[in-house]
């Protein structure tokens, strides 16, 4: 007989790992925009890889940021509903 459902304690560790990474991937995102910003580069490498950066980079870091982050909740819909189905 196959088993069903989940255990809460190690779920609940990988959706707080999700949202930490989510996290950190956010404020990388923004470290490395605000480094870009500021420093002093010109030409035409410079305008190409700053369109490259804010058409394309940086919106695919949020989306998997935005992405963790919908991991997360849907780990902890499921620990929640193991815990009420479990009366835990």
């Amino acid at each position: 007989m196959a088993k069903l459902g989940l255990d809460p304690e190690a779920m609940t560790t990988l959706q707080k790992q999700l949202q930490s990474d989510a996290a950190t991937i956010t404020s990388l995102t923004k470290k490395l925009d605000g480094l870009l910003r500021a420093a002093w580069w010109e030409g035409t490498d410079a305008t190409k890889f700053r369109a490259e950066w804010d058409g394309n980079h940086r919106s695919q870091l949020a989306r998997v940021a935005t992405a963790l982050d919908a991991a997360a909740n849907a780990v902890a819909t499921n620990v929640n509903q193991q815990r009420q189905a479990s009366g835990a």
